[in-house]
């Protein structure tokens, strides 16, 4: 099975030789290393190919694919997956890094199992301090409403490995100029088609304490990217009659989107022109309308938390 990495590349001159040195001390041989350089304005590209240099056995695998203007992260996924040749693909951000035996555990459990899609353990790195996580055990079935109710299993693209043929059937790709819930946009859509299996071992260091990253940055841009996100997801559940069983867990997740908004204080008009799904069920109209009303961030977020809750204990 040959494995497509896909790593965008912009402002990450801190990060870049530790994640490059990660992939190319890969145990599994059959991969190819897509770099995609999105107009980095450091000396990214300059790090990277210092560290390509000293695995001469591995400089047949890369390409770095230059865009000639910013495309953003989402962008630069799409210039990836297009570019790819791989039965399965591996999304790497720059400013992580993997286990040196990432790729061959997670090409052994999809060979094994037989599924679309192969989970990894992961680690949260924050200033040197590392937390590590294992993937869900549950069915298929709960695992995608858990995603769809959002901020309870993290809806992480990276780390997993992913038959391209899941993308490539379903139409289904990143959003160009959608960057931040970009994740979000993509991973329940692929998992509404998928099998899915799981490897406990940590595979993948997710660093979570760049001041760069989309993640560290809540701007208004970013919350539009978020919204639009949300709407793609939604569309696609709400509109086929095939998701129905996941409509309640999809609802909760067009709650959160007002709860992100009371969060972060983001305009109301804002969300109006990016978001216009409208929950049909009694308990996700109530909790969107106290959400939007004036009771007490506190208040109304414990409420939601309590429905989320008791819907995950029953799904």
């Amino acid at each position: 099975m040959k494995v497509s990495i896909l790593i965008p590349v912009y402002g990450v001159e801190r990060f870049i030789a530790e994640c490059a040195q990660s992939l190319m001390e890969q145990t599994y041989h059959d991969i190819e290393f897509i770099f995609v350089n999105d107009c980095t304005r450091d000396h990214s590209i300059e790090v990277l190919r210092e560290v390509i240099d000293q695995y001469p056995e591995r400089k047949s695998q890369v390409t770095i694919i230059e865009h000639e203007e910013n495309k953003g992260l989402a962008g630069a996924r799409i210039t990836g997956l297009n570019a790819s040749s791989g039965d399965a693909v591996l999304i790497v951000d720059s400013d992580d890094y993997v286990s040196p035996k990432a790729v061959e555990l997670l090409v052994n459990a999809m060979q094994s199992t037989n599924v679309d899609v192969v989970d990894g353990g992961y680690a949260i790195v924050t200033n040197g301090k590392t937390l590590v996580y294992k993937p869900l055990h549950v069915s298929h079935e709960r695992y995608l409403k858990t995603i769809l109710c959002q901020n309870v299993e993290p809806n992480r693209i990276w780390g997993r490995l992913i038959k391209k043929s899941l993308f490539v059937e379903h139409d289904i790709c990143f959003t160009q100029g959608v960057d931040y819930g970009e994740d979000f946009s993509v991973l329940p859509r692929l998992l509404a088609f998928a099998s899915r299996a799981w490897v406990d071992e940590c595979l993948y260091y997710y660093r979570d304490d760049n001041p760069n990253s989309y993640t560290n940055n809540i701007s208004t841009k970013n919350a539009v990217s978020f919204l639009k996100s949300q709407q793609i997801v939604g569309e696609f559940f709400a509109g086929n009659e095939q998701w129905r069983r996941y409509r309640t867990a999809t609802e909760i997740g067009w709650v959160n989107v007002w709860r992100f908004a009371r969060r972060y204080s983001i305009d109301t008009q804002i969300v109006d022109e990016n978001f216009s799904l409208v929950p049909s069920y009694a308990i996700t109209r109530f909790l969107t309308t106290i959400m939007k009303s004036l009771l007490p961030y506190g208040i109304v977020n414990g409420l939601y938390l309590a429905a989320r809750r008791l819907y995950l204990m029953f799904a």
